[in-house]
């Protein structure tokens, strides 16, 4: 298994690709638009997304099916075509990715909160992620779960995922820096997390989205000392501003972004890679910081 050869690799920082919806975004796409859909809508723009970031030297990039979870395609009216989504996403990273790179399931939340805020139930999260792993599973490397703010929608995730896999897992969760340290706005703790993806054996365990690079730093020197599994991260590119067309523009320059990501490849983080505002020009810089170390 390549990804578990790289993960005990020491001298191994392993690529990860950057945002998709901020690059979809970019082509015009409209905002309120569910990006999955495009999977066999446009299948050229992911296609080319893809493409993107493997010929930027990412080691492994994700399918673009992070919204594609039975109760969140229900909540856009496509819960019919869960199939056709998912497999279609396949299609297209399959197309675009090289030889010895990987392809990452990735999942995300469902966008249904429990009880007092929502109405979702552990058993429903189960089954919808579930329907979602199986189609995935045979067209994959491992698994990517994902942007998680409740510990709970995350178990039922890792419970759906390993019931029918046995591929490596990462599970980031997300957070936000407050007075008291880093907490999801469930108001899950970093260590609270962090022992429950312990307690899983979860084979990496992340962080993305919502921090910065800034911040994110911030996360990776309290993270480290609290596991000795391999890390994952996935910063935001800074905090966005909304433009006249509705959309996140990120405005933080690469250099910025990829010096904070050697920070915390040097603070122990194995992973490497971008959320929100991230682009192939971002990876292909830290490419380039990554293969620097090596000389």
């Amino acid at each position: 298994m390549i990804f578990r050869d790289w993960l005990n690799n020491n001298s191994k920082i392993i690529l990860f690709d950057g945002g998709m919806g901020s690059e979809v975004f970019k082509r015009g796409i409209k905002p309120g638009m569910l990006p999955d859909t495009l999977n066999f809508e446009q299948p050229d723009i992911i296609y080319e997304i893809h493409k993107a970031y493997y010929d930027a030297g990412a080691d492994m990039c994700q399918s673009n099916t992070f919204g594609s979870s039975f109760i969140n395609l229900e909540n856009h009216n496509e819960g019919e075509k869960i199939r056709e989504i998912n497999l279609r996403g396949l299609e297209n990273i399959k197309k675009a990715c090289p030889p010895n790179r990987l392809i990452v399931a990735d999942i995300g939340p469902s966008g249904e909160f429990r009880p007092p805020v929502g109405k979702a139930s552990p058993d429903q999260w189960v089954s919808s992620f579930k329907k979602q792993a199986v189609i995935l599973e045979d067209g994959i490397d491992l698994w990517h779960i994902e942007t998680m703010s409740d510990i709970e929608e995350m178990k039922a995730a890792l419970e759906a995922v390993t019931s029918i896999s046995k591929k490596p897992i990462i599970s980031s969760m997300t957070y936000k820096k407050t007075k008291r340290g880093f907490f999801t706005i469930m108001g899950d703790s970093l260590e609270k997390c962090v022992q429950f993806q312990e307690d899983q054996n979860v084979d990496v365990i992340g962080a993305n989205c919502t921090l910065g690079s800034d911040e994110m730093i911030d996360l990776m020197k309290d993270l480290k000392p609290l596991t000795d599994k391999p890390i994952s991260i996935k910063p935001n590119a800074g905090q966005p501003r909304i433009d006249s067309n509705n959309v996140a523009v990120y405005d933080q320059p690469i250099e910025d972004f990829v010096h904070d990501i050697g920070e915390m490849i040097q603070l122990g983080a194995k992973i490497v890679g971008g959320c929100c505002g991230t682009s192939p020009a971002t990876i292909r810089e830290i490419r380039r910081l990554i293969d620097s170390r090596k000389t």
